[in-house]
């Protein structure tokens, strides 16, 4: 679709060669090789859009389009390149409001700060500008890395903000000292500019505009976050200090807001681009980061996860960022959803520019990224190095090392990236197939229409090699999809309506592009707004907000052209905005007197090679009427060292909580599930309350599950003699007579041996005698269970209509297992189980006739979609455990499949640290960056126990009579793993709805917390299909790690690890 244009033919020859010297380099100035910038606009009012790069060692040049891909280098004329020092950042505007466009110019760099000092080039209509910076009053004297105008106070004249990086000093091992995030260096930090009638005064302070000695602004974003019609903040920090997002409050200041909007940020943030990416109306975040696609780089940028000190930083106030790009999801209510790994854009190496545009005119935006990097000073083996370097004591000798270890850094040298928008939140790369992949390394980008022909073309500043120019093609090779362009008119001192929002409503949905130049690293697009629309597809109207509130519609503005609107066209009458504050299904209740307080415990410290934490499972949950009162009473569980709680229900569906003497006395026990029901058949419910703990001893007497008797009373007497001894680690219950005397009997499910994962613990089927005394099953009914089940969930129901309880079990590296029940034993049958080879990592299942035909389906939550863990039949994940270096430990060594072949999730450090012997083989970190599965454990897989997972999706199993059929859960469940899953009719339609909540925060470093839930519901529409509901129409908030919930009439309580239970009431 794209062509590389020859410098030859478009004259661009524009090279940003980047030299070091022993006194400058990447080792002094790590942001030495981040490149320049590029700015597209029309400086000369001809209809075609210019071309201005800057230089960081070499001068800025200025190119003028003459049309069909022919550039006139007119730098010199310009005298843009007059002032040069090292420049970063540019952008056009019109800064005094003449009609022409001006460029700014960001610079860094340079210890002296007369030589940072930005640049401002007013236009003088012929081709040349004068630098005007300081008259203006924005000569900012930070090490800068990009700016914006845009109109914060809407006075309807342009404004600026300028984002500034810190230095090497402060890039690691600052983050420990006390108060180290309070101290501030105005070289550093953002600075924001308010225009007061054409001269700028600098009211970062006022503004509420922070940042401090760690915040190394590296992209920013404008862009009206939360609908209210006033511009926001996004802006982009590399290391330590999180990226900020500082929401307008309207009134000239900014209210920072990020750790209220985000449940994470990417770790080594780049440039940025906020756009609306599903068309639903709302402003969406890409971030970049470094994480690489491929296996090989991916191990040579990781050392050890040290998965403390991270936690050291969270407490300390720092926030979760993780080293990925992030796809940010507006959801409309205040919050943003992280789906870059389920959208397929995380990996994407060292990435500097999003900009994401409709590239293919189909209607969707499309993503472009630019990466790499002249000289890799993260390479590990570079890192390793170093060390020797330090232990060096000839300073000639250290200096020499240093110099032979700079020359022999490697270049991360591989094709930008180019992803389709497929639509439902998912991008296909098409690096290739577009003619993008050239291995190259770039920086700054920007898009245009340069030749007026209806699609979007590229122009990108590359390190030490000339700019690429690309031509889109697509108007030629598909002629059968449309565009429309629009160039806005303002007025006052905003004549090119900077901040404008405008709205293409088709047939088949909406289009929102707002008119903010400034995007994604160091760079600025044309001031034209472009829609693709798709075959097929044909425009109603087009509606215009304008940056100082007026509002504008144009029907049937046609296709296939640009257009001019002029704001002397609008109404003043205020804009239609959406309301962060529409009444959902539910609303919030209360949240109940008794928090679940987890003990602090670092599963990894046990297990190093964990995928996540399994020591919190908690609160275990369950529901009944305890006090004979007819309504639903709550247990909820508690942590290790805390007693669970009973709640008892009155007639206005409020809670009671009542302390019990018994539950008080087990405080040493962990409670992990638990269920109500009559287990001595005297009419009154008792209490079963499962006990597990990932990081007690595999023989601990707390890992005995209890009875506690209700006297009829709602009084509690615990049983000791009830259960029989157990050393199983509980993580499913299910209660049901299923020997068919009448009494009700438990089925234990139990997950891993305490610190021995995946070693199961084993499961247990109790018989009730009548008389509320259980024992051991005797006679073989689950003789054939896998003993080496890891079961997190499990269910009780007549599946088959026979009239007996079967049983449904599912787990981690398990399918999900029914076993119908033959009155003396159960029996998986093949027509029930035929997707029971499926495996998953299940961690909830629920048992209901969700489509209302009289059988029970099954609705199963699974790890989700959104993660590292790219799976499928084929290539599925895969887990070996074994004594791999003959030390009497085995370990789990987890891996999956990167380009048709299978490697270890760890690291490096982190493998050798649990297999020291191995240490020997692989001394550098390029031997076991190049070593697969086979090269690194041998034969040892052939003897080791072996998992595989290849299911990951959050599903639903619909009965046919004979079997079952599957059908995946709507997009928005698959973005985390869940956990809990809720059945009730939310809407009165007579049909069953889904609610549904999870997250995992305790996973490994290299994968981040999963936090992408907030507690969805799921509408039945009909034939085993759901519609998920925005958060603004359910009402639900709820974040943290959702571990189980109930529904108990018309409420839910969500069940929420180390956090108090929230409780949702269906609105009326």
């Amino acid at each position: 679709m794209f062509s590389k244009v020859s410098s030859s033919t478009s004259n661009i020859n524009f090279k940003n060669i980047l030299v070091e010297d022993e006194n400058f380099n990447v080792l002094n100035y790590p942001y030495f090789y981040n490149g320049g910038g590029v700015a597209i606009g029309d400086i000369n009012n001809d209809g075609l859009p210019d071309v201005f790069f800057t230089g960081n060692m070499v001068k800025n040049r200025l190119y003028l389009n003459k049309g069909d891909f022919n550039f006139e280098d007119i730098t010199e004329k310009s005298t843009v390149a007059d002032q040069q020092g090292w420049c970063t950042g540019a952008t056009m505007a019109d800064v005094n409001a003449d009609g022409w466009l001006d460029i700014y110019v960001c610079r860094s760099a340079d210890s002296n700060p007369l030589k940072r000092k930005n640049l401002l080039f007013i236009n003088n209509h012929d081709n040349t500008f004068t630098e005007k910076a300081e008259a203006y009053g924005i000569a900012d004297n930070g090490y800068s890395t990009h700016a914006v105008f845009f109109d914060y106070d809407r006075d309807n004249d342009l404004d600026l903000v300028v984002i500034n990086h810190s230095l090497k000093e402060f890039m690691q091992g600052q983050q420990q000292k006390p108060g180290i995030r309070n101290q501030t260096d105005p070289n550093f930090g953002t600075h924001l500019y308010r225009n007061d009638s054409g001269h700028y005064t600098n009211v970062t302070d006022e503004a509420g505009i922070t940042s401090n000695v760690l915040s190394f602004g590296l992209g920013v974003a404008v862009s009206d976050f939360n609908n209210d019609t006033w511009p926001d903040l996004y802006i982009s920090n590399d290391f330590n200090e999180a990226d900020y997002c500082f929401i307008n409050q309207k009134n000239g200041t900014f209210k920072e807001m990020s750790q209220e909007m985000f449940a994470q940020t990417s770790l080594f943030s780049m440039g940025n681009f906020a756009a609306d990416i599903n068309n639903d109306g709302l402003q969406d975040i890409v971030t970049l980061d470094m994480l690489p696609e491929g296996n090989f780089l991916q191990k040579m940028h990781n050392g050890s996860e040290n998965f403390d000190k991270f936690q050291i930083l969270f407490n300390n106030g720092f926030f979760k960022q993780y080293s990925r790009n992030m796809l940010q999801l507006n959801r409309g209510d205040g919050t943003f959803a992280e789906i870059g790994q389920y959208a397929g854009i995380s990996n994407t190496d060292w990435s500097w520019t999003p900009l994401a545009a409709d590239f293919d005119n189909d209607g969707n935006k499309d993503l472009f990224v630019s990466n790499g990097y002249v000289k890799d000073y993260t390479d590990m083996d570079y890192i390793k190095y170093n060390v020797d370097i330090i232990i060096e004591k000839d300073p000639t000798k250290q200096e020499q090392m240093v110099k032979d270890r700079v020359n022999k850094l490697p270049t991360i040298q591989v094709p930008n990236y180019i992803y389709k928008n497929d639509g439902d939140l998912k991008f296909s790369n098409q690096t290739k197939a577009w003619g993008m992949d050239d291995q190259i390394v770039s920086a700054g980008a920007a898009y245009a229409d340069l030749d007026n022909d209806g699609d979007l073309d590229m122009v990108i500043s590359n390190s030490n090699d000339i700019a690429s120019i690309y031509r889109n093609n697509l108007n030629t090779l598909h002629p059968e999809k449309k565009y429309l362009n629009i160039k806005l008119k303002g007025n006052g001192q905003n004549l090119f309506a900077i901040g404008s929002k405008v709205t293409l409503v088709t047939d088949k949905g909406i289009q929102v592009e707002e008119l903010m130049p400034s995007r994604g690293f160091q760079s600025s697009i044309d001031n034209m707004i472009h829609f693709g629309i798709a075959p097929g597809d044909s425009i109603k109207q087009l509606n215009i907000l304008w940056s100082n509130g007026n509002s504008s519609t144009i029907n049937a503005p046609g296709i296939n052209k640009t257009i001019t609107v002029d704001i002397k066209q609008s109404s003043s009458d205020p804009a239609q905005t959406t309301s962060t504050e529409t009444k959902g299904l539910f609303a919030f209740s209360d949240s109940l007197p008794f928090k679940h307080q987890e003990n602090l415990y670092n599963d990894f410290s046990q297990q190093g090679l964990l995928p996540q934490w399994f020591s919190r499972q908690g609160p275990a949950m369950a529901k009944g009427d305890i006090n004979g009162d007819k309504l639903d009473d709550i247990f909820i569980g508690g942590a290790k060292d805390q007693p669970g709680i009973i709640f008892l229900q009155n007639k206005k569906g409020t809670f009671a909580k009542q302390s019990i003497d018994a539950l008080n006395a087990d405080a040493r026990y962990e409670d992990v599930t638990a269920a109500i029901f009559d287990a001595d058949g005297d009419g009154d419910n008792d209490l079963f309350v499962g006990s597990g703990g990932y990081e007690l001893q595999p023989t601990d007497s707390l890992l005995q599950n209890r009875l506690y008797i209700n006297n009829g009373k709602g009084v509690f007497v615990k049983s000791n003699k009830a259960l029989p001894e157990d050393l199983i680690n509980d993580n499913a219950v299910s209660v049901a007579d299923f020997n068919n005397d009448g009494y009700i009997d438990i089925f234990n499910g139990g997950f891993c041996t305490p610190g021995k994962y995946p070693e199961s613990s084993g499961s247990q089927l109790l018989f009730n005698d009548g008389k509320g005394n259980f024992s051991l099953d005797k006679n073989g009914w689950l003789k054939n269970l896998n003993n080496q089940s890891l079961i997190t969930s499990s269910a009780s129901a007549d599946i088959n209509h026979d009239g007996k309880q079967d049983l449904i079990i599912a787990g981690h590296w398990m399918g999900i297992e029914v076993w119908l029940n033959k009155s003396s034993h159960f029996e998986k049958d093949p027509g029930f189980n035929q997707l029971a080879n499926q495996l998953g990592l299940y961690n909830t299942i629920s048992a209901s006739d969700m489509d209302g035909d009289g059988d029970i389906d099954i609705v199963a939550g699974n790890q989700g979609l959104n993660n590292q863990y790219v799976s499928s039949e084929a290539e599925p994940v895969e887990m070996f455990y074994g004594d791999f270096d003959n030390n009497g430990t085995q370990e789990p060594v987890i891996a999956y499949y990167i380009d048709h072949k299978l490697w270890p999730i760890y690291s490096r450090d982190d493998l050798m640290q649990q297999l020291p012997s191995f240490n020997k083989r692989f001394i550098y970190y390029s031997e076991y960056a190049k070593a697969d599965m086979k090269d690194i454990l041998g034969e040892n897989l052939k003897t080791a126990n072996h998992y595989t997972a290849s299911q990951m999706s959050s599903i639903v199993l619909e009965n046919t009579g004979k079997g079952f059929v599957k059908h995946s859960l709507p997009i928005e469940a698959q973005w985390y793993p869940m956990y809990s899953i809720s059945i009730m009719d939310v809407n009165g339609d007579g049909k069953k709805d889904i609610i549904t909540g999870g997250n995992q925060a305790f996973a490994r470093i290299k994968f981040g917390e999963y936090s992408a839930g907030r507690g969805d519901v799921l509408i039945n529409t009909g034939g085993f299909k759901f519609k998920t509901l925005s958060p603004m129409q359910t009402g639900i908030k709820v974040s943290g790690d959702v571990r189980n919930a109930l529904s108990t009439g018309r409420q839910i309580i969500f069940g929420i690890n180390n956090q108090k239970p929230l409780v949702f009431q269906l609105a009326n």
